[in-house]
């Protein structure tokens, strides 16, 4: 069997909750994790007005769907106590809030959709200044000393959470860690520039929908896949 070097992920699309006030919503996260391919995880959360993500209020694990039967392995308490469960909860819900609602802010509909959470690495300076536009279309990097200056801090954190993403994505045990030795500088410091990525508008995760999202980040189309659905 062929080990991919990230976490294989779907997500539902919000389904009412049955009983619950207006504005909850189920979404299930699947992974097939990459150490683990023969195994997939199920986290079950709970979104409340639409961007707020509650849970897991439900963990389950089984064979993943596409392991042969011949190939199945146990799934027992030796398996559960090696997955690296608290590394695969952060990526399912980065990709729940990657995938959360429309870019109108109404739940998505039609079914089950597989997400990549990362850029690839050679990718990552052109979304990054992608990101930077959006979000700081004032900021010229022409403009001058300070704007130049002002310029190279954002993309640098744009640049960080991007790279913490596709640790998380990979399954890294300590995505800080993992930028920062990428980086030549100390776990704390890349915390504190992730802390301040999300003051300038590059959060977690992107709560817009995939095909927004796409449209948004040209050169990340490669990398996030909506998922054909019947009817």
């Amino acid at each position: 069997m062929t080990t991919s070097d990230q976490h294989r992920i779907w997500i539902t699309d919000p389904e009412p909750i049955e009983g619950a006030p207006p504005g909850y919503a189920q979404v299930i996260a699947s992974l097939v994790p990459a150490s683990y391919p023969y195994a997939l995880v199920r986290f079950e959360y709970v979104i409340r007005d639409v961007s707020r993500i509650e849970g897991p209020y439900g963990i389950r694990v089984e064979q993943a769907p596409d392991v042969a039967a011949e190939e199945w392995k146990p799934v027992g308490a030796t398996l559960v106590r090696d997955l690296p469960l608290t590394q695969l909860e952060r990526a399912a819900r980065l990709a729940v809030g990657m995938t959360g609602r429309s870019s109108e802010g109404a739940p998505l509909t039609g079914g089950i959709r597989p997400v990549d959470l990362a850029v690839a690495d050679e990718e990552i300076p052109a979304y990054a200044e992608q990101m930077v536009r959006e979000r700081h279309p004032d900021v010229d990097p022409e403009g001058g000393p300070a704007a130049r200056r002002r310029w190279s801090r954002l993309i640098r954190l744009a640049e960080v959470r991007l790279e913490y993403n596709r640790a998380v994505a990979r399954g890294e045990k300590a995505p800080a860690t993992a930028v920062a030795e990428r980086r030549g500088v100390a776990p704390g410091t890349v915390r504190t520039w992730l802390h301040q990525a999300k003051q300038e508008g590059f959060s977690e995760s992107e709560t817009v929908s995939l095909t927004e999202f796409m449209r948004r980040y040209p050169a990340a189309i490669s990398h996030v896949q909506v998922a054909p659905t019947d009817g």
